[in-house]
């Protein structure tokens, strides 16, 4: 190969890692916004509906500790 095949085939490369990781960052941006969005969902629904966090939160440490008693 030539120097110059040598050099573009280095600038493509280039190309292409720039936008793998420019597509990335995108990527990333919209999983945290989406994570930061069911977070505050979450949050919210559980300040509408304490009774229903209570019952929920109490099954499940009575079904946690009945299956830890068992074995």
């Amino acid at each position: 190969m030539t120097m110059h095949a040598l050099s573009s085939l280095g600038e493509a490369t280039d190309r292409k890692l720039d936008r793998l990781a420019e597509t990335s960052r995108e990527k990333f941006d919209m999983i945290r916004k989406n994570l930061r969005d069911l977070s505050r969902d979450t949050k919210e629904w559980l300040k509408r509906n304490p009774g229903k966090t209570l019952v929920g939160t109490l099954a499940t440490g009575f079904l946690v500790g009945w299956l830890i008693r068992r074995k």
